[in-house]
């Protein structure tokens, strides 16, 4: 679990505690940067309607786009460990204006390959920032709802964002770019006054400076590389919705704005249902959490085997919506507290990787399941995997828990305050170790 330091210091209680000013920049900056960023779908559109480029190079832009911001976020925990969160956020934002500029500028695919890599890039530069932002700035305590309320304000601006832009496209595809501008200024502006690299912060992202060892701890600690995998294996079934699903309905004779209608629930659940599901699971522990959630991202897939209609389909969304509320916020929190000093981002940034590479295999593979084995078949083996992915996780978390309590003398780790033994609060002895392997590299 992660180190705390400065406020986050005090212990854990039942006591909700009201969140700080700068989380609340945090949350508009993130809400802003969501409604303005300018995502593949409307990209594609943009470059239609400007370049005359065909279909084929489009798709080829639209999938540079994605690269780079599979690659954007590894590099922005980097980033945001090496130069603090505020220059961070700058760094990225700056890039996006730059890019948006390009767009408008230059109509050759081979400079359009560069610019909408950088785009992709700047997407997610920025994320990894805000692990920075709540594990230096918050209490342990509060990170999960932290977390939660940062996704919701994500997936806010999701749900604004594809009416303002259709509205916009339809008055001139340049308004598009405006607004991805505006919303890089107005996001800029509020970076200004997060927490930069300066004291205490300075000295724990030393270890940090080269960014190679940086970029690859994540990846050699134990604990985080197991979580880090069957987190990606998740990924592989909840990004279905972006690829088969949509064909699985059509293929059951529902029409597209059925499919436009049922995928919009989930937009709808996460606004509705993020603050309140957020503040119940609190009362979990993380262990918990995430079996949960791995349970109903599997169920709700497998679910679809045997859906057939819009209410059947809608049903099996509702299941797996209520897993990743439970999963994106739980999955954060959990990389915080694992990071060793300094680290944050770079944690957040590996997170953001494994998940975006997700979408990268996990939809050929999908498309690859149902061409050669059908639907259902593809659905029960993302039911299998995701069952095997809670199996996996649930007897790490035993073994662990058993050698921390033998540790420490039969003290439960994972109660509140807990674990008052070597390594950091709620701390196992595995991953104090595993900790100390991770400050070393």
């Amino acid at each position: 679990m992660t180190a705390v330091r400065g406020p986050s210091a005090r212990r854990v209680t039942g006591e909700r505690r009201p969140l700080p000013p700068v989380f609340w920049l945090l949350f508009a900056g993130t809400l802003l940067n969501r409604l303005g960023i300018l995502v593949p779908a409307f990209l594609s559109l943009f470059l239609a309607a400007e370049t005359g480029l065909s279909t084929g190079a489009i798709g080829v832009l639209v999938g540079l786009w994605g690269a780079g911001s599979v690659v954007g976020a590894l590099a922005g925990g980097a980033l945001a460990d090496r130069v603090g969160p505020r220059a961070a956020v700058l760094v990225s934002q700056a890039v996006s204006l730059a890019a948006s500029v390009c767009l408008v500028c230059t109509q050759r695919a081979g400079v359009l390959a560069g610019v909408v890599l950088l785009s992709g890039c700047a997407s997610t530069l920025h994320k990894p920032a805000g692990a920075v932002v709540v594990s230096r700035e918050l209490p342990e305590g509060v990170h999960v709802r932290a977390f939660g309320l940062l996704y919701w304000a994500s997936n806010i601006g999701a749900a604004v964002s594809p009416a303002v832009s259709g509205v916009l496209l339809g008055w001139d595809p340049h308004w598009l770019i405006v607004l991805n501008m505006v919303t890089a200024v107005c996001y800029g502006a509020v970076a200004l006054r997060l927490p930069g690299l300066a004291g205490d912060a300075a000295e724990e992202a030393r270890p940090a400076r080269s960014p190679g060892p940086g970029l690859l701890a994540p990846f050699r600690s134990g604990p985080v590389a197991r979580f880090l995998v069957l987190s990606f294996c998740l990924a592989l079934i909840y990004l279905q919705k972006q690829s088969t699903l949509p064909l699985d309905m059509a293929a059951h004779g529902l029409a597209p704005h059925v499919y436009g209608l049922v995928a919009s629930l989930n937009g709808l659940l996460i606004i509705v249902l993020q603050p309140f599901v957020s503040r119940a699971a609190e009362r979990l522990g993380m262990d918990t959490q995430f079996v949960l959630a791995g349970l109903l991202v599997a169920v709700g897939f497998g679910a679809n085997a045997v859906a057939g209609s819009a209410w059947s389909y809608g049903t099996a969304l509702t299941v797996w919506t209520l897993g990743e509320i439970l999963l994106v916020p739980q999955a954060s929190a959990f990389l915080v507290r694992h990071a060793p000093p300094g680290r944050a981002g770079s944690y957040q940034g590996a997170y953001q990787f494994v998940w975006n590479l997700g979408l990268v295999v996990g939809a050929p593979l999908g498309m690859a399941v149902r061409d050669g084995y059908g639907g259902d078949t593809l659905w029960a083996g993302c039911l299998a995997l995701g069952a095997a992915v809670v199996a996996v996780y649930a007897a790490y978390a035993v073994r662990d828990r058993a050698r921390a309590k033998t540790a420490r003398g039969g003290a439960d780790p994972s109660a509140p305050g807990g674990g008052a033994g070597r390594g950091r609060p709620g701390q196992s002895e595995a991953e104090a170790e595993d900790s100390a392997d991770s400050r070393g590299t």
